[in-house]
């Protein structure tokens, strides 16, 4: 049976809403993608870092009720969790602090089994992070050697990283490593400060990944495959950016393994079938952004 193997941050986000506390949920679009997996019945392994804490205990059980397994995940015990604190306004701008401390030596994780056809995503701050970047590398090329399908997911919150040129030699790396790129807006305004998708497309993507998929701040969504490219749209209005985002990326990898897409056959997908596998991403987000919640719901999974 395929897998997936999701690498990303394990951190706990804390919402302020107008100055006050509101909620606390394990966060990271990664992590809640593989969280909604879980709950499909995916077979699916997180590959992170976290403290032995009590906030590394939230994230642990968060992925394990959900179906995840955290074998590959480092429970490290000199350092503390990440934490992010959201502060909201009630016009919906936000704020971001993000509190952890690391050890000095980083992603020490027990590399999970990868075989061929399974998906392999990663993203976030943490493919840009010096520190466990070689660590991340190696993964990743034994995945290619294994002929997984290497799916990445741009973005990081820009007070992590204010100079994007100090970064940008890893962010055309990832690049360069992926079969399947999926981005937001906001991503691509931060890195290459473009906003259409064409052109982000044609000049910063296609030479290193032939299949982008993109999501504008209106949830119109475009597909730039070698089969052609494909338009599609959510319907619900947004009240829910994270999950909506998280659900997005899940949808895409479960319509992959639904069609039983190989890394041989990735380049030579018809329009059709990517547009099966869109719609399919666009009835996940759609669901968290009904429920509010950052995972699809369990009644949504069943309906699968």
């Amino acid at each position: 049976m395929k897998k997936v193997i999701a690498i990303g941050q394990s951190v706990l986000d804390i919402i302020h809403l107008d100055g006050r506390p509101t909620a606390s949920f394990t966060g990271g679009r990664i992590a809640n993608m593989a969280a909604s997996l879980g709950r499909c019945g995916i077979d699916v392994e997180y590959v992170s870092e976290c403290a032995t804490d009590s906030v590394g205990d939230m994230v642990v059980d968060f992925l394990n009720r959900n179906g995840v397994g955290t074998a590959s995940v480092d429970r490290f015990t000199e350092g503390q969790s990440q934490v992010s604190l959201i502060f909201r306004t009630s016009d919906g701008a936000e704020r971001y602090s993000e509190y952890v401390n690391y050890p000095s030596s980083r992603f020490d994780v027990l590399w999970p089994r990868i075989d061929e056809g399974d998906i392999v995503v990663f993203g976030s701050y943490f493919a840009i992070d010096d520190n466990p970047r070689r660590g991340l590398l190696e993964l990743l090329n034994y995945a290619q050697q294994r002929k997984a399908i290497i799916v990445y997911l741009p973005g990081f919150q820009p007070q992590l990283c204010p100079r994007i040129t100090r970064v940008m030699p890893a962010i055309l790396e990832n690049l360069e490593l992926a079969d399947i790129v999926i981005a937001r807006q906001s991503d691509m305004e931060k890195i290459f400060g473009k906003s259409d998708s064409t052109q982000v497309y044609k000049d910063h993507i296609l030479f290193y990944c032939p299949n982008f998929i993109f999501m504008d701040s209106n949830n119109r969504i475009d597909v730039h495959t070698p089969s052609g490219n494909i338009s599609a749209a959510l319907s619900a209005a947004e009240n829910n950016r994270l999950g909506k985002d998280a659900s997005f990326a899940a949808g895409i990898v479960y319509g992959l393994l639904k069609e039983d897409v190989l890394l041989s056959s990735v380049n030579s997908l018809s329009a059709d079938a990517w547009k099966r596998i869109v719609d399919t991403a666009t009835d996940f987000a759609a669901d968290s952004i009904t429920s509010g919640e950052n995972v699809i719901t369990p009644a949504f999974a069943r309906s699968l």
